[in-house]
């Protein structure tokens, strides 16, 4: 057994395998497999590296350099990006690169194999990192220290250094007795082009003041009240144990058309007297309309809508979606919600252009409001039966929806003030959401 001063190990693994697995013929999956493999024994070589060990569903390579090996991890992604085409496959695969002194031993004449430290948590950040990430075990850099590397998104951007880093919160990995510090590699054309919101998010820390966030639970709808806007969900919960949870329209994003046995998305909050609801419903195969947020070069991206709570929900385009689409940055379109693999998350299916070429907030589709603007309006009539009205604002009517209150429990009585945010509604007229009522000043 060989102890050297110091040597880099990158280790790369396909993301999210066991779905591929189970999405794959055998044969295909083997293919893919070999696919992967010579792409990066091809990149390894190229940057002075040598493959020391596979690891079922990735391969772990030995570098002089740390340059070298990050390089090369960089390269790799790069490669697969445009050899193993991601919208065909759901493909992607990760990295890590870590740094130190390491065991070289024999396990016969020809092969060898190493151990250490440094071999342990480049296989360990990668195991846990996310699609498209390639992170670096290195000590604290400063701008005058950090490695020399470049990619073909950042060359395109002209991108400094500094902006290739980013520090992630230390973090605490099986058998490793200190903390280990981390930096995520913003090697894509937009910062956060990784297949779900954090390159390893499990492992962000949260502050004290910070909520713990609901976790997403999956569900089908078995009944609902079209005319009183409630009904109930069918979920596997987390016990191993189905069970029905209540919903009302007022949490259903987008307020989509939503029938019984529709597949859902949703989290659980609790509402009034404590008691456990759905919230933040998503409807999979509803038709929605968003915002595109971010967009690259190959047409992969990203459409955002808000839901009740004001949160961000981000939808993945992927590039094969959008390819016959010529989509921009901040273009209102109307698509198709999705649900993807572990890595994709909620995908975007079947989009198409808005009618307005607008933002919606900045729309007027009529006199003196502007949609996304706070106002205030009176009661005209409110049929209760079949939850639905109008409300009088200046000289426009506003319908109002049973699914936008607030209160869903309190029914709007003619003369009643509401306070709401405009929206657009049909043929140019205007719509209430989340309608609340508002004391009159004496």
């Amino acid at each position: 057994m060989i102890t050297t001063p110091c040597k880099s190990f990158c280790c790369i693994r396909i993301h999210n395998t066991e779905a591929l697995k189970s999405a794959f013929a055998e044969a295909d999956w083997i293919a893919l497999f070999t696919r992967f493999y010579v792409i990066v024994k091809e990149q390894v070589l190229l940057h002075e590296g040598e493959l020391v060990r596979s690891l079922g569903d990735g391969l772990l390579g030995a570098f002089m350099q740390t340059e070298q090996a990050l390089q090369c991890a960089i390269a790799i992604q790069e490669s697969l990006i445009h050899k193993i085409p991601y919208a065909s496959t759901g493909f992607s695969c990760k990295a890590a690169v870590a740094s130190g002194p390491y065991y070289r031993f024999a396990i016969d004449d020809s092969l060898f194999d190493y151990l250490g430290t440094a071999v342990d948590i480049a296989q360990q950040l990668c195991e846990r990192a996310n699609g498209n990430a390639v992170l670096l075990h290195h000590p604290p850099m400063s701008a005058d220290s950090l490695l020399p590397i470049q990619s073909q998104a950042g060359v395109q951007q002209q991108r400094t250094l500094e902006e290739y880093y980013f520090e992630q919160p230390l973090c605490k990995l099986q058998g490793i007795k200190s903390p280990v510090r981390s930096y995520a590699i913003f090697w894509q054309a937009v910062a956060h082009h990784y297949h779900t919101s954090q390159p390893m998010g499990e492992f962000r820390c949260k502050s004290e003041e910070e909520p713990e966030q609901p976790a997403v639970q999956f569900g089908k709808v078995t009944a609902f009240k079209k005319e009183r806007g409630f009904g109930f969900i069918q979920y596997f919960s987390d016990e191993n144990e189905y069970r029905e949870i209540y919903f009302h329209m007022s949490y259903v994003v987008g307020q989509a058309v939503i029938q019984e046995n529709d597949h859902v998305q949703f989290v659980i909050k609790p509402g009034k007297e404590g008691r456990p609801q759905a919230c933040s419903v998503l409807v999979m195969g509803g038709r929605m309309i968003g915002q595109v947020a971010d967009l690259a070069s190959d047409g992969s991206g990203y459409i955002t809508i808000r839901n009740q709570a004001s949160e961000v929900i981000r939808f993945l385009i992927l590039p094969h979606v959008s390819r016959h689409l010529p989509l921009r940055m901040n273009d209102v379109v109307e698509f198709v919600v999705g649900s993807g693999s572990e890595s994709e998350g909620l995908i975007a299916t079947e989009i198409t252009l808005h009618p307005s070429d607008k933002l919606p907030h900045t729309t007027e589709t009529g006199d003196n409001l502007s949609l996304g603007t706070i106002e205030q309006a009176i009661v005209t009539v409110y049929f209760a039966d079949k939850g639905y009205g109008f409300a009088k604002c200046r000289r426009n009517n506003i319908y109002v929806h049973v699914s936008e209150l607030t209160d869903p429990e309190h029914i709007p009585a003619p003369g009643e003030l509401i306070e709401f945010e405009v929206s657009p509604g049909r043929d140019g007229t205007y719509r209430a959401n989340n309608i609340r009522s508002v004391q009159r000043k004496e």
